[in-house]
């Protein structure tokens, strides 16, 4: 590819610390919950602002771990239909059962009007995800319906390392709680590993026990409640580790391609998502609408055999709603699936872009212009 998916941000001197590291660390004997894991935590929890910070194994755990904490068994979760479904699945893992409410058409975040409509008496959890690494301008909207309605509010931050909304206050530092992943593909990553972000020193404190088969004190042999083992190791926390040490570099790159392609992409046929006033997105996706009636499979089809570019996912290409897994159990929902327009047309128009540190200027005036080029074709 010309122009390829993506590139993971760890470079030659990255390499060849970690590989001094890990030696030291294989030497040490020491791979599991040790001195990285606890430094990751502090810089995690200093990066978000929080006070408490707990790392696991993957994004979906620590959404499990953060909704077995609050208590949603037997209760109800409402979930965005635009999102990755193992957002649903972490709550039916801790269980509850599934609202899905729609997104808006402008930064395919949670509604709040459908929101308010689907909310229920049982509703424990109220999950806003962070699509795209955009936190919904109607954050303070949803989090008012949350509490109004006795239910806690949890931040789905896995593509939302850095982001911020107004007053500088970051992804991770909004809700109850917030857990995010480092999969390859995110803003920062550990190759596998997830993160839960919180305050609440009470529900740091459930977590902790929930990480490691319900021990308070690990090690211990003593479980004071149910858990299962989520721990993280020290070669992951080793990747992060370097992954904070060019955080903010990495969020300072991607907003400026960001800004970029908004200017390439201004007046054109492609609307972009912009950023909400006031804030500042991780970009984990550039994400745009194609214009309708325009066939997606063939856009990327036509870019990448003719242009040498491949287009990164969607976030997401088939809503929520329409997963087969409701229809082959319908158990796991709390209300029947009704049309969500708004989660149906972004999935059936939405298209992302390349996107990652060090994307040149040139590649991205050759990814637009084949874009566009490809979309007159059709």
């Amino acid at each position: 590819m010309k122009v390829p998916i993506l590139k993971i941000p760890f470079d030659q001197g990255d390499a060849e610390q970690i590989t001094e590291e890990l030696k030291e660390m294989l030497l040490e004997g020491r791979l599991a919950m040790g001195v990285k894991t606890q430094a990751f935590q502090e810089a995690f929890s200093a990066f978000c602002g929080t006070d408490y910070a707990l790392s696991c194994t993957n994004g979906t755990a620590a959404l499990e771990i953060i909704l077995r904490a609050i208590g949603v068994e037997g209760g109800s979760v409402a979930v965005p239909a635009n999102t990755f479904l193992a957002t649903a699945l972490a709550a039916i893992a801790a269980g509850a059962k599934i609202v899905l409410v729609d997104n808006d058409s402008d930064h395919f975040q949670m509604c709040p009007q459908d929101l308010r409509k689907k909310i229920r008496p049982d509703t424990k959890a109220v999950i806003l995800v962070h699509i795209g690494g955009f936190i919904s301008p109607k954050w303070r909207e949803i989090q008012r319906i949350a509490a109004e309605n006795g239910a806690a509010l949890v931040e789905d931050a896995a593509h939302a390392h850095g982001a911020e909304v107004e007053g500088g206050i970051r992804a991770g530092n909004i809700g109850m709680a917030a857990g995010f992943s480092f999969f390859p593909t995110k803003v920062l990553t550990t190759a596998e590993g997830g993160m839960v972000t919180t305050s609440d020193q009470s529900l740091f404190n459930k977590m902790l026990a929930l990480r490691q088969h319900g021990q308070q004190k690990p090690g211990s042999n003593i479980h004071e409640t149910f858990g299962l083992n989520y721990r993280p190791s020290e070669i992951h926390a080793l990747l992060g580790l370097r992954m904070m040490a060019k955080a903010e570099w990495i969020l300072f790159e991607r907003r400026k391609i960001a800004f970029i392609y908004d200017e390439l992409l201004r007046d054109s046929k492609v609307k972009p998502v912009s950023a909400p006033a006031g804030h500042k997105p991780a970009y984990y996706k550039y994400m745009a609408l194609l214009p309708q009636g325009v066939d997606r499979a063939e856009v990327k089809s036509r870019l990448r055999e003719k242009y040498r570019i491949a287009l990164p996912g969607e976030v997401y290409a088939v809503a929520g709603h329409l997963q087969p897994l409701w229809a082959n159990h319908p158990e796991y929902l709390a209300s029947k699936i009704a049309p969500l327009p708004n989660a149906e047309m972004v999935s059936a128009r939405q298209v992302c872009l390349p996107i990652w540190p060090s994307l040149s200027e040139d590649d991205q005036n050759y990814v637009v212009n084949s874009l566009l080029e490809v979309i007159e074709e059709i």
